[in-house]
């Protein structure tokens, strides 16, 4: 193959790359419906949620997402985690995208009823750590 005709490929190629990303931005809703999947462009972190005694802990690897991009959302007995993890303003030309960007959303229904006054949560090293206190026996949800 020539030098000229593998420039032309490679040129064409980034140009390819870029309208699938055009396409894939303008696909993505600002509220995207709520399904386990998620809305095209969004992605699913990997999710541990432990039931103790008196509480859940849930642990979610969030690795490149802000602490600010991070959303808890606490309704009776549904925990919902959302974000967004955006790339970084210096890797704009692609040459390969295998890490996953954009909003994310995932919802755990908790067995018991929860204090949502009670919750703590702390990201450290891309993992977030969610304490969701359980309501005493006989208490409000």
């Amino acid at each position: 193959m020539g030098p000229f005709r593998k420039i032309y490929l490679d040129e064409l190629t980034r140009i390819q790359d870029r309208i699938n990303s055009l396409f894939e931005q303008a696909l993505v809703a600002a509220e995207f419906e709520e399904r386990e999947s998620g809305a095209p462009g969004s992605w699913v972190p990997a999710v541990d949620v432990i039931e103790t005694a008196d509480a859940y802990l849930v642990f979610a690897e969030l690795s490149g997402v802000r602490r600010e991009d991070v959303q808890l959302q606490v309704l009776e007995r549904r925990l919902e985690l959302s974000g967004r993890r955006q790339p970084s303003g210096e890797h704009r030309n692609f040459l390969r995208m295998e890490r996953s960007y954009g909003p994310f959303r995932r919802s755990f229904d908790l067995g018991a009823a929860v204090d949502p006054d009670g919750i703590s949560a702390g990201l450290e090293q891309g993992v977030l750590r969610v304490h969701v206190p359980k309501l005493p026996a006989g208490g409000k949800s």
